[in-house]
């Protein structure tokens, strides 16, 4: 698992997670790629939008893989060449990638992911498996303390079912593993989804129960249903796209004081 820090001057950002976009696989339709480059433009022309890439960016279909090289229209050379083209306007906006199962096929067989591949040529951070990602708001300088800190983490995650809660369990799994994030990013499963959460943490200095608030979000996907995987596999059809997670500053006054309290809203 990797941490990486990300500081910025707003007091309100929105994050994009973008994945399981299968460039190369049929799927990905004309319909597909503008659903993904309406999203790529927004980022792009919002000064305070950002995106983290959440892995199968590339189909990577192998003859030993569920999905089959034979049925993909362009071959692995060509869709990392695409997903770099794709994404090329946003580069300086994009936190980091990781990669999801399909670029673990290549890495499983060969010790190589083609998302190290895109990485480079877009000069943004290989993150492999997971990241927890520290956002520090308010910032104008290196040195400024932040007004408050953010923390997501993000991972592909790993199994799952056909059924919407068995898909977002599999977020809230995140939780065993880095216990007090403020939003859980998970994908995979090609579902677009929120659910609010809470967290009890100790704290013993203070001899108190501090609650975290928390999202669990699934970051849906880029995939047709008719005549693809989904469709054979008797997998329910979902709707395409990736969530905006907005991430805000909410000051209020209490007994003639300031108080600075963090938010999470999240928009499928």
């Amino acid at each position: 698992m990797k941490v990486k820090e990300f500081r910025t001057k707003y007091n309100d950002i929105y994050i994009y997670p973008i994945g399981d976009v299968h460039i190369g696989d049929k799927g990905f339709s004309t319909k597909a790629e503008e659903k993904l480059k309406g999203y790529i433009d927004f980022i792009k022309k919002t000064p305070n939008a950002f995106a983290i890439l959440q892995g199968d960016l590339l189909n990577c279909a192998t003859r030993v893989s569920a999905s089959s090289p034979f049925e993909q229209n362009m071959d692995l050379k060509d869709q990392i060449s695409k997903a770099v083209e794709l994404l090329k306007p946003i580069k300086n906006k994009i936190l980091g990638a990781i990669d999801g199962n399909h670029e673990n096929r290549l890495s499983d067989f060969a010790g190589y992911s083609p998302t190290i591949s895109i990485c480079d040529r877009l000069e943004i951070d290989y993150m492999q498996d997971s990241v927890v990602y520290v956002i520090r708001m308010g910032c104008h300088s290196k040195k400024d303390n932040p007004r408050t800190t953010f923390t997501l983490y993000s991972h592909h995650t790993t199994g799952g079912g056909k059924t919407v809660g068995s898909k977002i369990n599999r977020v809230g799994v995140m939780r065993e593993i880095v216990a007090n994030c403020d939003v859980y990013c998970g994908s995979h499963n090609h579902m677009l989804g929120a659910v609010p959460a809470v967290t009890q943490i100790i704290n013993s200095t203070e001899q108190k129960i501090d609650i975290v608030r928390q999202m669990l979000v699934d970051c849906g996907g880029y995939l047709e249903w008719n005549g693809t995987y989904a469709e054979r596999m008797m997998l329910p059809p979902v709707k395409m796209g990736s969530p905006r997670i907005h991430l805000l500053l909410n000051r209020t006054s209490k007994d003639g004081k300031e108080e600075t309290n963090k938010d999470v809203h999240v928009s499928l």
